[in-house]
């Protein structure tokens, strides 16, 4: 059983990274099947709701997080989840001793520097607004798209920052890295 609370922690600890501690069912499903292309689709769902139905995804307000009482386990590179295995899975049991504290009292709060819906999103430091905008050019994305794809490489990484994450999409769209090695480094 033990085995199997990990599995659903490697999982979860995928879904759930620092930056996107509340998702809608939407982007779970998508992640799950599009993103880190797991799970077709249907099966993503029905696993959806098979954890949410043992309490191993909370709901708050349409919103869903992992369990606070779950200690979430960081996969290993190249682990890919079993449906089958975590279907079998019953409901979570917190562990003696602690208390849980319902979700419904608590607000989710979204941090405006990660809304996509702008396109003037405002970066602090000047290095970054210069690797966007070198990155949109050359690669012929908007800006917007290109801050999109960087938040789902950084989702899907864990903990990386969004710098990184944008070098990685330079990098996939082909890009000189020598000249974002330049814009990094200079300044």
């Amino acid at each position: 059983m033990e085995g199997l609370s990990n599995e659903i922690s490697k999982l979860l600890f995928s879904t759930f990274s620092d930056g996107f501690p509340f998702l809608n069912k939407n982007d779970i499903i998508r992640a799950w099947s599009l993103d880190f292309q797991w799970f077709n689709p249907d099966d993503s769902l029905l696993l959806f709701s098979h954890l949410l139905d043992n309490k191993w995804i909370i709901n708050s307000k349409n919103y869903f997080s992992s369990n606070p009482n779950l200690i979430l386990i960081q996969p290993p590179l190249s682990w890919k989840p079993n449906i089958n295995d975590i279907l079998k899975i019953s409901e979570f049991n917190k562990p003696s001793g602690i208390t849980v504290i319902p979700l419904e009292n608590e607000k989710i709060i979204f941090l405006k520097n990660t809304h996509l819906d702008k396109d003037d999103i405002n970066f602090e430091d000047d290095k970054m607004t210069k690797l966007l905008n070198f990155v949109s050019k050359k690669s012929e994305l908007s800006k917007r798209e290109v801050i999109r794809r960087s938040e789902r490489k950084k989702m899907a990484l864990g903990p990386i920052s969004l710098w990184m994450a944008v070098c990685l999409l330079a990098r996939e769209q082909g890009l000189d890295m020598n000249k974002i090695i330049d814009i990094i480094d200079n300044n």
